[in-house]
């Protein structure tokens, strides 16, 4: 007697490796979609400070005096390319202070040194992704 077709052991050994095969892929998968996300924030972060570099050399090397992300945009917008300020990757809206809860970016001026520090955080705020300064720049 030959029967054609598959046991059900079989059929159940077949969907238990295609299941763990998309689970590893899953998991890859939302690495490099993190990864691509903090390269995004970092990428913002530079866009920043090349308008605030070329806003301080349209104003005679000082920089804007900003409390937050929204005064801070209004003063660099011609500076940025396009005149957009860059998106947030975690929901692609532009920063501002209402949109600035995960990849968050910080802007601190001193007007005394005439410094300032550019900052990124990670999607949980947890981390330092990146670092700016008119003075230093460090890399994370």
């Amino acid at each position: 007697m030959n029967k054609m077709g598959f046991t059900l052991v079989e059929l159940l050994v077949v969907i238990v490796i295609i299941s763990i095969l998309a689970l590893v892929g899953i998991a890859g998968y939302s690495i490099y979609v993190e990864r691509a996300r903090e390269s995004s924030a970092r990428s913002a972060l530079k866009a920043i400070q090349v308008a605030l570099e070329m806003y301080s050399t349209d104003n005679k090397g000082k920089y804007p005096i900003a409390n937050n992300l929204s005064e801070l945009k209004f003063q660099i917008l011609n500076y940025l390319p396009g005149r957009e300020y860059p998106d947030n990757p975690s929901n692609n809206m532009p920063y501002s202070d209402e949109n600035n809860d995960h990849y968050k970016i910080s802007y601190t001026y001193d007007p005394l040194e005439n410094r300032y520090t550019l900052t990124v955080m990670d999607r949980y705020n947890i981390k330092r992704l990146y670092f700016l300064s008119n003075s230093i720049s460090f890399l994370h």
